[in-house]
């Protein structure tokens, strides 16, 4: 726990609290104001009216509710006094000022002080002493002493006379005249008696009382206020400018002493003095009176100020106030509060006299507890009254100490129905188990991690706590449930409402419950019934061993009376005391809350405010403030009532539940309960009287009350309520809603939601049987939903739509009860979620309703008006992609003694169905509670069909019977209208037409009679039939009769003449018919159990229905005249499709023949009826995409609803493959088959489709310039589509495998696409020309952004890179198990792999070095995140279900992400790096801020998805579900990253040729970088010793010149080939070539200045960075990275042989031989070689043929030089050119060899035959490892053929003949040969062949001249 409990609280938990403990008190402001009735009139007003509302504006926000208390509101006439009409009240006014102080926060009293301290009330009891004194004195008359001695009686004592209540009984005039005599009598004597003690010689104790006696209300009343508290009393002093001089001495002197009283002990924030201006003339303050006006407005503003003041004050620091941190604690501490003092009133009240339960229960208690047994929970049962509550009190304050000192004792307690959190029993055990987490400090309790209030969860919940207590063996756990049978029965996911309750309890836990109905028949389960059953738990104190005594009320009239006898004659008390229609209109309203109203909500029920100064009487059922006061007060102490504080307020309920039972028998019928609850319903939600269609029966609910300054508020902000039958159309007809608009409902319009429209207003929208206004209001408002999730908790809310469904079926209320159930697991951790989940579930629901301002529509844009306006980072989708979230079948009747049920339809209140029974009752049940309420008896045979008539009357039910007789009901009413008589044979059929007013009835004997339904009269009979007519039916749209008859004819008539309009003719006798909705269906069941659809206009058969495979015993059309439902004889019912004739769905069995089948109001629910079952299931066809049920189905669907229907494909399309993102985050493109759609994911709306594919796509790529996109195919085509153009701009067709990835290089110029032939080809976008050809892994793909490196893997444990620059360098990297995922650094440095391996290895791109290794996850990781510009960032996601922010640097966790239940598959970071977003198995998607390791918000997908991506800044999240065709976009408002520009990346050049790999790299990096010339004399004094002696006898003086370092470079290599000089004479040509080897590895250190790369230990998994040293190791390559992108790939030793081809003309020349084909898995090495000059050449001769050049070589001169055109006996040139031939950049395979794979130019190997040949050299690449650079070598070659060794030469096969034609001593005798890896005959190892002597090869005329694969070079 982050912060301590305070210990207060915890003890309160725990059930230790005392006196002292500090119970949290009502969030109430209740100001009592004490002032003269006639003085302070018009302050009072000004109080009320203005400064009342403009204070609780204030604290509107903080849930306070302020209140004035001004007992003189309602009181009739200013002269007279309220006391005077009624003395005892006084007691009442003192009693509320009491009440005040003990609930108010802040100040509770105000007194007016003016000039006048007002007339002592009548004393209403005398002492004995003072009232002889009084009759002694000699003022009084007989007349005086007789009124005296008539008024008041001695009491039982005898020392006290009381004032006799009888007054009540005589008229008030009378009352009043004879009270004020009494007055008059009073005020002249008890003056005297104290002025004349002393000489009459009165005691000083009778003079005080008598000072007492004499005392005024308001005397008494600031007297009771300062005995209290003086810091919360204000007191406005009012003193005239002109003063009065009328005042009496006395009078005066009094006033004086309450100013002096008020001044001294106030503080002066707490008093104040105004000021009257003007004449003294009148006394009372005159509101046209411009002075009096002025001061009125300081008076106000005064009052205003001071008040806000000193209750700011107050409240400062109060902490019901005040928020805790710790919300639950304080949630769960309010609610356990609220039962405490419930038990603190049984307690004080010690009702129990005697009763053997407590000991008995004790002995069976501690038996357990010390055997350490386990048990069963204890019940004590027992009728009304009594005395469960009082046992259990008692119980509860004694189980301390039946243990030791040592044992911990835990209590909690709960009285069922008391809040709404006890009132359920998910709800109730959810709090039990908080409550239980915080007194045993079991941090996980408050909220689980895996938190669900689930009822299976919370239930296991429970369990797993008392295990956990069962180990802790000095606690003790006592769990006191007091009424069980009072928690509401809800639909759960467990067996019965009670199965929580354990059978089987740890022996330290002990629950003990109460219950008026007995065990065996509360919901538990066979097994508990069995285990509660035992007489050792059950304690029934109805019977005599366990009769229980209670104390006597003092009430009573009569002594032993029974509870029930007692409520009776305190209720006729009352009405004897304050007339019957007050006590009804109380109690009513008190029965009909939930649980309980506040004292303003009741007086705004009760009272009048038309007229402030009129008198409100009881008598016509009407309360003031006063009248009010004391039957509250009288009510509470006859022990019927009490006060309840619950969620901040103080409600009024009643004190036994038998009271409610009682007060509905006396004063409640079903209409009066109806308008009761629609009164309360417009307490808490106004509606305008002209709009407003209740009728109330009383004008309560049409007055406005001025006590509760927030109901005032909200009534002067109120909302304009619309009828609730027409607010739909109303709605949609005055205000237009597009999708710009704002939300806008009619009713809920600007109700703000508070806890008691949570917790009580809803109960009396839904009883008050407006189901419209309560669903716009209530449970389909998602204001209202929020409210409740906020305010209380998820589970309240799923127990709140429950409940609703026990008495209401709806498909609105069932959508969003199922949308809450399936959201529960994640709006119990994340409640501000609710807005997403409804929109997630509801939205496609809402796209499919024509109707924009149909309910779900309005909650959704409701919803999302919310989530705009939400202040910080939420998650909201755009998009829909969930299923309707209703269950196939929504709910199941069971029935019984009906017989086969022949029809059924639905009631007019639609909550009730009609059942046609075999005995000839028409019974109506309730569908949502099973029960039958009404029995239409009027029938004597069965009843064969009924029908509820449509519109304009829809009450009227028509019922046909066997007894021939026709019967219309009026359903609401349940009476019979009218009885018909029309048939001599039983009844068919009924109808009803022209509006109601006939009556149509078929029958057996072939007649059909149409009666008028007002007089009863048979309007005519048609007898065209010639068999028994088998149904009717009316279209109702052009009013036309359909009838079908056993003769094979279906009939038309019109009804205005009842003629005949056309006959069709059927094959067989036609058993059944029905119409479509729309009237253009006919469907007709005949004899041969045929189906037939038929036009109804023309008659032409349509289709036959095919699929039933038994008899059909009923039929049934949808209201969306698309689809027929039929019922079966064995068991089922089947769905068909009339459109297309097809059998579309086949229903479950039921437990007998399908017998009725009904569809309701478009199609919400389709009602079959199969032997005593009835099953009403979901029936809304929800992928039609135009809504078969608009007002106006002919009206053509508008282009803005076209548009939304388009906003998801169509259901159709295949699920989506995968999809991309475009750079700039504007635009997606999907791929879902063999189509590729764009989308722009802002609006989001789909632009267009794109189709050129022969099969699916399994990839697509944006180009990073955003002007194409390609896509790669099963087809094995990768196309290039033009987004200007939306259309194919090239394809790519040199894939011989499926296309699996594609990736568009950042210059968007060049295309990378992999097959599954492990090809990675590397080509043009806008040609296709191939660039480069790579062999290697092919599932996963990514390009550096500085286009120099590709990486590549198959899931396997390594990882290649692949440069794209240059041919021959390649890196591997590898991790020790799979590799699943790697990412490339937004700087191209570093390539970040993670494995599953549980590690994170970061590799440099260049070279492939491992910089980095990330261990911190405790599973395989899955995915890695790099955001563009923190570059230090890495995050990674595991199945460990974490993710870990690393830093790159360091290789140190920044912050451990925990939130996701499930493996985390996916993560991505913005662009700024600032905000990340995870998805997980567990379907959540959660948004992360990176900075602090937060999570800011997340969403429940509710589906599987397997990939994801983000725009940018993450206003957007894309989702790639699991097998879906949708791809929900998802809206992350207030995201808090920032945009970031992404840098933009060009290409060196748009030449082809540019863009091509270099050859392989030459290692002589310096040497070709430097330049500088150095003298053969400053070389050799520099280098010289770097020279082997036998190198340096081979410089000559020649050399003295300058050249450059590459010329120096080809001296020494000539010096090698030329073996000549004599300290190399004793050397073989292994001994030279491996001295010039280490020479030019010597040479090539110098040059770099450095010594050779040292190779790093592998230290493992080691987490010691290795950056800083890696930085400086490759500072020397970084310097050369240009150096090594030109770098000619050549052996050192033959670079100036290059010379020798006339073809080449540059180095570039050279460079673009280099493009062939690398085989699988081989490093082929091609050579550059020339034949050796023969030894007796000139050596100084310059270049003059080729077989004469023994002069040293000079590269540029050799490249530069123009050839010399040959002699006719030298060979003549042959150019690269002419060797190399270029068919074209297009890919091709040859023909005739299939196993030839060469997609690169080919050599000539036949050359033309005019050319005459030479020794010619090729080039060609070696394929060197990039990983491991090997030193510089001469390769010596083996020939296969020949035993020598051939120094770098290639032996041409398929030469021989040219060459034949030379002698055999002759040069060209040499034969050139291929050598390739795979060659047939194998040539030695190169080890091998540098052993050889190097020697010319003889020629083999055996030679295998056969050519393959080997005549392909590129192989």
């Amino acid at each position: 726990m982050a912060a301590p409990i305070d210990e207060s609280v915890l003890n309160a938990l725990k059930g230790v609290t005392s006196a002292q403990t500090r119970l949290p008190k009502p969030l109430l402001i209740k100001i009592y104001v004490a002032s003269l009735k006639q003085e302070f009139n018009q302050e009072r007003r000004m109080l009320l009216e203005l400064v009342g509302p403009e204070l609780q504006s204030l604290y509107d926000d903080r849930q306070i509710e302020l209140e004035f208390v001004d007992m003189h509101f309602g009181t009739g006439d200013l002269e007279v006094n309220q006391l005077e009409r009624d003395p005892y009240m006084i007691h009442d006014y003192l009693h509320e000022i009491d009440i005040c102080h003990a609930h108010t926060k802040s100040v509770f009293f105000m007194v007016l002080v003016g000039d006048g301290i007002g007339r002592l009330p009548l004393p209403t009891q005398l002492d004995q002493d003072i009232f002889d004194a009084i009759l002694a004195n000699p003022q009084i008359t007989a007349d005086h002493e007789a009124l005296l001695v008539k008024w008041y009686e001695k009491d039982g004592s005898q020392s006290q006379r009381k004032l006799k209540q009888d007054y009540r009984s005589i008229s008030a005039d009378c009352w009043l005249n004879e009270s004020q005599k009494m007055l008059k009598i009073f005020e002249m004597v008890l003056p005297a008696l104290v002025q004349g003690a002393s000489a009459s010689g009165l005691s000083q104790d009778l003079v005080q009382r008598v000072q007492l006696l004499r005392r005024t209300q308001i005397e008494r009343e600031v007297k009771q206020a300062m005995a209290l508290s003086s810091e919360k009393i204000l007191a406005v002093f009012r003193e005239r400018a002109a003063q009065c001089s009328k005042k009496d001495v006395e009078t005066s002197e009094r006033l004086r002493k309450i100013k002096d009283e008020l001044t001294m002990n106030l503080s002066t924030d707490n008093h104040t003095t105004l000021v009257v201006p003007g004449s003294a003339a009148s006394d009372a303050i005159d509101p046209d009176n411009e002075d009096h006006e002025s001061y009125l407005s300081k008076f106000k503003n005064k009052v205003t100020d001071k008040l806000r003041l000193l209750i700011e004050a107050h409240i400062t620091n109060d902490p019901d106030v005040i928020k805790g941190r710790k919300k639950t604690v304080q949630e769960i501490f309010h609610e356990h509060a609220t039962h405490l003092r419930i038990l603190r009133e049984h307690t004080e009240k010690a009702a129990l006299v005697e009763s053997r339960v407590p000991q008995q229960l004790r002995q069976n208690l501690m038996a357990n507890f010390k055997n350490g047994s386990r048990h069963a929970p204890y019940f004590v049962c027992g009728a009304d009254g009594s005395g469960k509550s009082a046992i259990m009190s008692d119980l509860y304050g004694q189980v301390c100490s039946w243990f030791g000192g040592s044992t911990r004792v835990h209590r909690v307690i709960r009285f069922a129905k008391a809040t709404p959190r006890s009132a359920y029993n998910l709800e109730l055990l959810r709090v039990v188990c908080q409550q239980i987490s915080i007194i045993f400090n079991i941090p996980e309790g408050y909220l689980p991690k895996d938190a669900s209030f689930d009822p299976l969860y919370i239930s296991n919940w429970f369990q797993n706590l008392l295990r956990r207590i069962e180990d802790m063996s000095n606690d003790v756990l006592f769990l006191f449930i007091d009424d069980l049978h009072l928690l509401n029965p809800l639909d759960c996911d467990i067996v019965t409402a009670l199965s929580w309750l354990p059978t089987s309890l740890p022996w330290n836990v002990q629950i003990i419950c109460s219950s008026t109905t007995p065990v065996e028949q509360l919901k538990f389960t066979p097994m508990q019934r069995d285990r509660f059953k035992s007489n050792e738990y059950q304690f029934d104190i109805n019977l005599g061993d366990f009769a229980t005594r209670l104390k006597i009320p003092p009430q009573c009239v009569s002594g032993e009376v029974s509870f029930v006898l007692y409520v009776e004659q305190q209720f006729d008390q009352l009405e004897r005391h304050y007339g019957r229609h007050a006590v009804a209109s109380l109690a009513a309203y008190i029965t009909c809350s939930e649980y309980g109203l506040t004292e303003t909500e009741l007086l705004e029920l009760l009272m009048p405010t038309d007229d402030p100064e009129s008198l409100i009487e009881t008598k016509a059922g009407h309360f003031s403030f006063a009248t009010f006061k004391k039957i509250h007060r009288e009510m509470d102490t006859l022990q019927l009532l009490h006060d309840k504080i619950m969620s901040g307020k103080v409600l009024i309920q009643w004190r036994h539940n038998y009271c409610a039972s009682v007060a509905k028998r006396r004063y409640m019928d079903t209409q009066r309960t109806r308008s009761l609850h629609s009164e309360l319903a417009n307490l808490f939600f106004p509606q305008d009287e002209d709009e407003s269609t209740l009728e109330n029966e009383s004008k309560c609910s049409e007055t406005k009350s001025v006590i509760s300054m927030k109901d005032r508020e909200r009534e002067k902000d109120s909302l304009s309520a619309v009828s609730a039958t027409s607010a739909g159309r109303k709605s949609s007809s005055t205000h237009h809603n597009d999708d710009t608009s704002t939300f806008y409902n009619p009713i809920a319009a600007d109700v703000s939601y508070s806890m008691r429209h949570v917790e009580e207003s809803w109960h009396h929208l839904m009883r008050s049987d407006d189901t419209t206004r309560f669903k716009q209001i209530a449970v389909c408002n998602f204001d209202f939903l929020l409210a409740a999730v906020q305010t209380v908790s998820i589970s309240y809310l799923r127990c709140l739509i429950e409940h609703v469904r026990c008495y209401i079926l709806d498909r609105d209320i069932e959508l969003i009860y199922y949308t809450i159930r399936k959201s529960s697991d994640v709006l119990t951790r994340d409640p501000m979620q609710l807005g997403s989940q409804l929109i997630s579930w509801l939205r496609p629901i809402s796209e499919h309703d024509d109707d924009d301002n149909s309910l779900l529509s309005m909650t959704v844009r409701s919803a999302t008006a919310w989530c705009d306006g939400y202040a910080v980072p939420l998650l909201v989708p755009l998009t829909g992609w969930l299923p309707a979230p209703l269950p196939s079948q929504i709910r199941t009747m069971t029935v019984s003694g009906t017989g086969a049920i022949r029809a059924v339809c639905l009631a007019p209140s639609k909550q009730h169905l009609i059942l046609a029974t075999n005995t000839g009752d028409v019974q109506q049940w309730h569908i949502m509670s099973n029960s039958l309420e009404h029995i239409f008896k009027g029938h004597t045979a069965a009843v064969t069909c009924l029908l509820v008539a449509q519109q304009p009357e829809p009450e009227l039910l028509l019922t046909g019977s066997e007894d021939n007789s026709v019967l219309v009901w009026h359903v609401s009413l349940r009476e019979r209208r009218a009885h018909i008589n029309a048939h001599t044979a039983p009844i068919t059929g009924v109808a009803a037409g022209v509006n109601n007013t006939l009556i149509i009835s078929s029958s057996e004997d072939a007649t059909i009679a149409i009666t008028d339904l007002a007089s009863g009269k048979l309007r005519h009979r048609i007898t065209q039939h010639r068999g028994p007519v088998s149904g009717i039916l009316v279209a109702g749209a052009c009013d036309v009769l359909i009838s079908g008859s056993h003769d094979r004819t279906i009939c038309v008539w019109n009804l205005e003449n009842f003629t005949l309009l056309n006959t069709m003719q059927m094959t067989s006798p036609v058993l059944r018919i029905d119409i479509s909705w729309n009237s253009v269906f006919l469907l007709a069941l005949c004899e041969d159990n045929a189906l037939y659809v038929r036009t109804l206009a023309t008659g032409k058969e349509l289709h036959t229905l095919k699929g039933h495979k038994s008899k059909i015993r009923t039929i049934s059309i949808g209201k969306d005249s698309q689809r027929c439902v039929v019922g079966c004889d064995d068991t089922r019912a089947l769905i068909y499709d009339m459109h297309s004739g097809k059998l579309v769905r086949s229903m479950p069995p039921n437990p007998g023949p399908v017998t009725a089948v009904y569809a309701m109001d478009n199609d919400d629910f389709l009602v079959t009826v199969g032997g005593n079952k009835i099953t009403f299931y979901s029936f809304r066809n929800e992928e039609l995409y135009v809504n078969p049920y608009s007002r106006n189905p002919r009206r053509k669907r508008s282009l803005k609803r076209h548009a939304q229907a388009q906003r998801s494909p169509s259901t159709t399309l295949p699920p989506i493959t995968c999809f991309d993102l475009s750079r700039d985050s504007q635009q997606m493109a999907i791929a879902s088959g063999r189509h590729v759609h764009l989308m722009r994911i802002n609006t989001p709306e789909f632009q267009c489709t794109l189709e050129g594919h022969a099969a699916g796509v399994s990839c697509l790529k944006f180009a990073p310039n955003g002007e194409f996109l390609a896509t790669g195919s099963e087809d094995r085509l990768v196309l290039i589509w033009s987004l200007a153009l939306g259309e194919i701009s090239n394809t790519f067709k040199a894939h011989a495998a499926p296309v699996v990835k594609v990736v568009v290089l950042m210059d968007s110029l060049r295309v990378i696409s992999t097959d599954r032939d492990s090809l990675l080809l590397v080509w043009m976008a806008d040609s296709g020309n191939l660039l480069q050809t790579i062999q290697g892994p092919y599932k996963s793909l990514a390009v550096t952004n500085n286009m120099r490196f590709a990486a590549s893997t198959n899931g396997d444990n390594t990882l290649k890179i692949w440069s794209l620059t240059q041919e021959d360098e390649k890196y591997s990297v590898s991790h020790s198990d799979e590799i699943t995922c790697f990412e490339i650094s937004a700087d191209s440095a570093h390539i970040i792999t993670g494995s599953r391996d549980m590690s994170l290895k970061v590799w440099q791109a260049t070279g492939g070095k491992l910089s980095q290794v990330l261990v911190g996850h405790s599973d395989a990781v899955t995915c890695v995140a790099v955001s563009v510009t923190n570059k230090t960032q890495v995050l990674s996601g595991s199945k460990d279900t974490n993710l870990i922010l690393w830093d790159l640097l360091t290789g140190e966790e920044v912050h451990t992400l925990a939130g996701h239940l499930g493996p985390v598959i996916g993560v991505k970071v913005s662009a700024d790096g600032s905000t990340a977003v995870s998805g997980s198995d567990d379907k959540t998607l959660i948004v992360w801020e990176t900075k602090r390791g937060l999570a800011l918000t997340s969403l429940q997908m509710h589906v599987p998805f397997t990939h994801f991506d983000i725009s940018l800044e993450v206003s957007r999240v894309l989702v790639q579900l699991v097998d879906s065709y949708n791809m929900p976009v998802i809206c992350l408002h207030n995201t808090p990253a920032q945009y970031v520009k992404l840098p933009t990346y060009s290409g060196p050049t748009k030449d082809v040729e540019d863009l091509r790999p270099q050859g392989p790299k030459r290692q002589m990096k310096r040497l070709l970088k430097k330049e500088v010339s150095l003298d053969t004399y400053t070389w050799q004094k520099k280098y010289g010793h770097l020279t082997s002696s036998v190198m340096m006898a081979q410089v000559d003086e020649r050399l003295k010149r300058r050249f450059s370092v590459s010329a120096s470079m080809e001296e020494i290599s000539k010096i090698a080939e030329t073996k000549t000089g004599a300290s190399q004479a004793n050397l073989g040509p292994e001994q030279a070539a491996l001295a010039q080897s280490q020479h030019f590895d010597q040479l090539e250190a110098l040059w770099n200045k450095r010594s050779p790369p040292r190779r790093r230990h592998n230290a493992g998994l080691s987490r010691q960075t290795s950056l800083v040293e890696d930085r400086l190791e490759s500072s020397d390559d970084d310097e050369y990275q240009d150096e090594r992108a030109g770098m000619l790939s050549a052996s050192y030793d033959h670079i100036h042989l290059l010379a020798r081809l006339p073809g080449i003309r540059s180095l570039h020349d050279a460079w673009k031989t280099n493009s062939l084909r690398v085989p699988r898995n081989t490093r082929a090495k091609f050579y550059v070689s020339t034949p050796p000059p023969p030894q007796d050449q000139d050596p100084h001769t310059r270049l003059t043929t080729t077989k004469h050049n023994n002069s040293p070589p000079d590269l540029v001169r050799d490249l530069l030089v123009q050839p010399v055109q040959p002699t006719p006996d030298s060979p003549q040139r042959i150019s690269l050119r002419q060797l190399l031939h270029w068919p074209s950049f297009k890919s091709h395979l040859w023909r005739r060899q299939r196993n030839c794979q060469s997609l690169d130019p080919h050599i000539r190997l036949n050359p033309p035959e005019r050319i005459r040949l030479r020794p010619t050299p090729i080039i060609v690449v070696e394929n060197y490892d990039g990983r491991n650079v090997q030193q510089l070598r001469t390769d010596l070659i083996l020939h296969p053929q020949t035993s020598r060794a051939s120094f770098g030469h290639i032996e041409l096969a398929g030469s021989e003949q040219l060459l034949a034609k030379k002698g055999p001593g002759n040069f060209w005798q040499r034969r050139w040969r291929l050598l390739r890896g795979k060659s047939q005959h194998q040539p030695q190892s190169e080890s091998e062949s540098s052993r050889l002597p190097l020697r010319d090869a003889p020629p083999n005329p055996h030679s295998n001249s056969t050519t393959n694969c080997n005549d392909c070079v590129a192989q």
